[in-house]
Order: C-alpha cells, then sequence, then structure tokens
C-alpha cells in the first residue's frame, strides 16, 4: 500500500459497493440538474474529477515508478479517467440513490458561509501536489502536537464521522484486489495467485494501511484547514456528524469508490495492449 494510494481514498472511500445501495435507497432519486448543482456547491465534482490527477501521476497500486509505462500510462490515465465522463457517472449513480431529502440536507451546509469557505479549502488543496501538502501537513501536525493536540483529535473526529479508517483500509484492499486482477485476466500481470490468496495477502497488510491512511488523513487535514479556527472545525465535525450528513457521505464515498476502482480495472486490462516491457 503506498503513500498516493492511501491518499486517493482520504476524501475518503468507503468500501461499499453502488449495486447495493441501488438495492437499499429509495427508487426514487433527485432531478439532475439539482444534483449537477448539488456536486458544484459541495465539491464533489472537484473529488472525482481529481481522480485523473492521481491516476496520471503513476501505477501506484502495485509500486512502479511513474515512468514505468512511459507516456503510454499518461495517454492511457487521461483517456479512462476522462474528467466529464466521471462527472457523469457519478450524477447517473446519484440519480438512482440520492434523495432529495439527502441532498437538501448536504447542500443547506455547502452552501452556507463556513461551507463555501471549507469547499473552496478543500478544492485548492486537490490541485496542490502530494509532495507539497503532505509535507507542509507534517510541519503543521509537530506544531499542533506541541501547543494544540485537541485540533489533531478533531481531524481524526472528522476522518470518523466521514467513513473511517476501517471503511477506508478496506476500500484500499477492495481496489488493489480489482485492478490486480484485471490485469492478470487481460495477460498484462504474470501474477500467478488466485483471487482470494490474493485478498488474503493484502488483508495480511491491513495494518500497514491503516497506519497510512490515518497518517496521511491527519496530513491533509492539517494542510487544507489551516487557515480555519478551532470554533470552525467543531462546527464542521459537528455538520459531518449529523446521521443524514453521514448517509450523505456513504452515498458519495460509494460512488466515488466506484468510478475509481471500475477505471482502474479498465486501465489495468488497457496494458496489455502496451509493450511487453511495460509488465506490471
Amino acid at each position: 500500500m503506498t503513500p498516493r494510494i492511501a491518499a486517493q481514498i482520504l476524501r475518503p472511500v468507503a468500501a461499499l459497493l453502488v449495486l447495493a445501495l441501488l438495492v437499499a435507497a429509495p427508487a426514487q432519486g433527485a432531478e439532475r440538474a439539482k444534483l449537477r448543482a448539488f456536486l458544484e456547491v459541495t465539491g464533489f465534482d472537484k473529488a472525482i474529477e481529481g481522480l485523473q490527477d492521481g491516476a496520471v501521476a503513476g501505477p501506484g497500486l502495485v509500486g512502479d515508478a511513474p515512468d514505468a509505462f512511459g507516456s503510454e500510462w499518461v495517454r492511457l490515465a487521461r483517456e479512462i479517467f476522462d474528467r466529464q465522463a466521471m462527472v457523469d457517472e457519478a450524477l447517473d449513480m446519484m440519480e438512482a440513490v440520492m434523495p432529495d431529502e439527502l441532498v437538501d440536507h448536504g447542500a443547506a451546509f455547502y452552501a452556507s458561509d463556513l461551507g463555501q469557505r471549507l469547499v473552496a479549502a478543500e478544492n485548492a488543496a486537490i490541485a496542490v501536489p502530494d509532495e507539497e501538502k503532505y509535507a507542509l501537513g507534517e510541519q503543521i501536525v509537530r506544531e499542533l502536537a506541541a501547543t494544540d493536540p485537541d485540533r489533531i483529535g478533531l481531524y481524526r473526529q472528522m476522518s470518523e464521522a466521514i467513513g473511517g479508517v476501517e471503511q477506508s483500509v478496506r476500500a484500499a484492499i477492495e481496489l488493489q484486489l480489482r485492478y490486480l486482477m484485471a490485469a492478470v485476466a487481460a495477460g498484462s500481470s504474470e501474477l500467478d495467485m488466485s483471487e482470494a490468496d490474493l485478498r488474503g495477502l493484502l488483508e495480511s497488510q491491513s495494518d500497514e494501511i491503516a497506519r497510512n491512511v490515518e497518517l496521511y488523513t491527519i496530513l491533509g487535514a492539517a494542510y487544507t484547514y489551516r487557515d480555519f479556527s478551532d470554533e470552525d472545525m467543531r462546527a464542521y465535525v459537528a455538520a459531518l456528524s449529523h446521521p443524514k450528513m453521514r448517509q450523505v457521505y456513504e452515498l458519495l464515498n460509494a460512488i466515488q469508490f466506484e468510478v475509481m476502482a471500475a477505471r482502474y480495472e479498465r486501465l489495468a486490462a488497457a496494458l496489455a495492449d502496451l509493450a511487453p516491457q511495460t509488465e506490471l
């Protein structure tokens, strides 16, 4: 489990599949125009679009260097992780599973003054290179540990309210499993393991994955919310902890996961058409 993949699931991605949610959710979702406005006011559209940046940066799922596949990886990643196509797919799923009640609740908070300042900060953080973001985040956390440790506790509460480390670990394992099994099926990997054995191997690394997830969650939050007061953060934790907001994030996390995982499967399969030296 690499830091890059830990970072990709930190906004965070619950290991819940959308197919299950389609069964459990109300039959009638919100209207598409309303959902598009919801994506914009909450900044979720930028989170979906940002999946392309993580994919283009390199095949970190299997620990390879970004240049291991050359320009072909970048081309494939940009093509498969097309920003507008991902947003449209997210909207399709939201139409099916996101009831008006939850859309209204989430939009009401994020349309507030605090909500819009938070979204602006979160969108800005998405565009910052990981190395820069986490390096500064680490400096901030060190200072907070000495001067305001309760602030770090607020970041942990935020993480738990919108999914928590355990769900993120499950998502990371499922993402890697789907990617690697797709690569095997396509002939772009010589991995000689059954799905059950591979799952067991990945799950044996769950403690390490959890440490990475928790670390990079806190570092990312420290960077993103560095200009907000403790009062602002407490208000955010309260908003995220509301039962309806938890449902909002359960759905959004599942949608983000499915959009990302399905495309990594396609990317793994497409690698079979590249030159032989690009085997995983």
